[in-house]
């Protein structure tokens, strides 16, 4: 009889960055008009958070390091390769490290973007505003593959990433 083992993978603040960032694109795409107030106030917090989630991922915890979890593009390359008998990670898989760079790059382009708008040299410049709306739709398009990606790979895994996200721990399939 085999023992499963539930290892601590996502600290406190990879998940309250990850649910935050959740509210704060959700509203900002959906809810809230661009121009107003609220509208950047969420965007400068998002980008805060993304800012803080960089050190993080430098200094904080085991799991939450770039080091973990980083892939080298051979890596992915081998990953793909193999991806029917890929195998199973503790922490992100080598693709879905790359979506989350890419992820939190889109929203430190939204912000750099949003922040020029409101500046004398670039208000109402179209390219700025044409450029902020591009990253916000490919941002948006890349969160869908990543909700499928997480998805596919708690069925693949035989584990709910999503309520990992929630409390912390993920089951120990790597061996």
């Amino acid at each position: 009889m085999k023992v499963e083992t539930r290892i601590y993978v996502w600290d406190v603040f990879v998940r309250l960055f990850h649910w935050v960032l959740v509210l704060c694109i959700f509203l900002n795409y959906f809810l809230t008009e661009e121009g107003e107030k609220p509208h950047a106030v969420i965007g400068y917090i998002a980008a805060g958070f993304v800012t803080v989630r960089f050190i993080w991922g430098f200094f904080g915890s085991y799991y939450a390091r770039f080091s973990t979890w980083l892939a080298s593009p051979g890596t992915v390359f081998r990953y793909l390769r193999n991806f029917k008998s890929r195998r199973v990670y503790m922490s992100h898989n080598p693709i879905a490290g790359w979506m989350m760079i890419f992820l939190m790059l889109c929203v430190i382009g939204l912000g750099l973007t949003g922040f020029m708008m409101g500046t004398d040299r670039f208000f109402g410049e179209e390219w700025v505003e044409r450029l902020h709306d591009i990253i916000a739709d490919v941002m948006m398009a890349a969160v869908v593959i990543h909700v499928l990606g997480a998805l596919y790979e708690s069925y693949h895994e035989k584990q709910n990433l999503v309520a990992g996200m929630i409390h912390g721990y993920k089951k120990d399939r790597t061996n």
